[in-house]
């Protein structure tokens, strides 16, 4: 395993998904299932893909999570997918993040 490699898992071990959801959802409401964390290929070298399953209890427009969040420990925000629409039907759900680059420490 390169130094890269080992700074990023090292950051990664102090980031955490932050879920949002829209209105009158509570991030508390929102189950993370799985997250797979893929390096970038040769094209992307540096660069993560973030895997994220989840599942929450989504209803319709006025209620459903909305994004999630690669968050530093220190507050900085890596990435941050937003969902298109609801996920009313299609529960848990996997949604992905390419080219999350993290600073070096």
């Amino acid at each position: 395993m390169n130094e890269l490699h080992k700074s990023v898992i090292q950051v990664f071990l102090t980031l955490f998904l932050l879920m949002s959801v829209s209105s009158n959802a509570n991030a508390e409401d929102v189950d993370v299932i799985d997250v797979v964390i893929t390096d970038g290929s040769s094209i992307t070298k540096g660069q993560y893909r973030f895997s994220v399953t989840l599942k929450h209890a989504d209803t319709g427009w006025n209620h459903y999570a909305d994004k999630w969040q690669v968050v530093g420990a220190d507050g900085t925000v890596y990435g941050t997918r937003v969902f298109a629409h609801p996920h009313v039907n299609e529960q848990p759900f996997t949604r992905s993040l390419d080219r999350v680059k993290f600073r070096k420490t």
